[in-house]
């Protein structure tokens, strides 16, 4: 395993595979693995470049398996980005956008409403974006924001993502008892968010 600045690379059997060492405050060491298969260890700040080595050896089959596997989602992202390409006009792409963005900001803002109510909960206001990373979020200052996309899921899939907004107005983590307010709203939340996580980067336009 070679070190090159702050990047280390990992000897695995497909290949050598870059690592990006990134220092943050935090007391542990973890690997991530991005959508395109870019491998970062996220050391502490006074962290030893050695340690993070010798635990990307012990981790190097998972890593290896995880790259091979967002690398392989990440073609066939590509292709249906292309097969959508392919379809539309860049003028029927924008009009279909801006369709389903319409509809996003008439029916969410409701549904959100619907939830909060139950839950006994305010928020500020809904903000319909593209988000690069995540379906939904909640601000500290009480502002949702939810992808247009997914009013391309099926209605169950696009209320979890809503719920899980919505409670965490009540509990701005992933605790347990955050898990509980969203199971007390959707009882088979679990079924939509696995849904979500194998269907998710394939909604397109209709």
């Amino acid at each position: 395993m070679k070190n090159e600045k702050n990047i280390i690379y990992i000897e695995t059997a497909s290949g050598r595979i870059p690592c990006l060492i990134v220092r943050s405050r935090r007391k542990s060491y973890g690997v991530v693995v991005d959508a395109d298969g870019n491998v970062q260890m996220r050391i502490p700040m006074r962290g030893s470049v050695k340690k993070a080595e010798e635990m990307a050896v012990q981790w190097a089959d998972w890593i290896e398996k995880k790259v091979g596997l967002q690398t392989e989602r990440s073609k066939e992202k590509q292709k249906l980005k292309e097969a959508q390409e392919d379809r539309f006009t860049p003028a029927q792409r924008e009009y279909l956008e801006q369709k389903y963005r319409k509809a996003a900001k008439e029916y969410i803002p409701g549904r959100a409403r619907y939830f909060a109510d139950i839950l006994g909960v305010h928020f500020e206001r809904v903000r319909i974006a593209e988000q690069k990373t995540r379906w939904g979020s909640c601000s500290g200052k009480g502002t949702l924001s939810f992808h247009w996309k997914l009013m391309l899921a099926p209605p169950k899939v696009l209320d979890y993502v809503i719920v899980h907004e919505v409670c965490h107005l009540k509990e701005m983590n992933h605790s347990p008892q955050f898990w509980a307010w969203v199971e007390f709203l959707m009882p088979d939340y679990k079924e939509q968010r696995k849904w979500l996580k194998e269907h998710g980067e394939k909604l397109q336009y209709y």
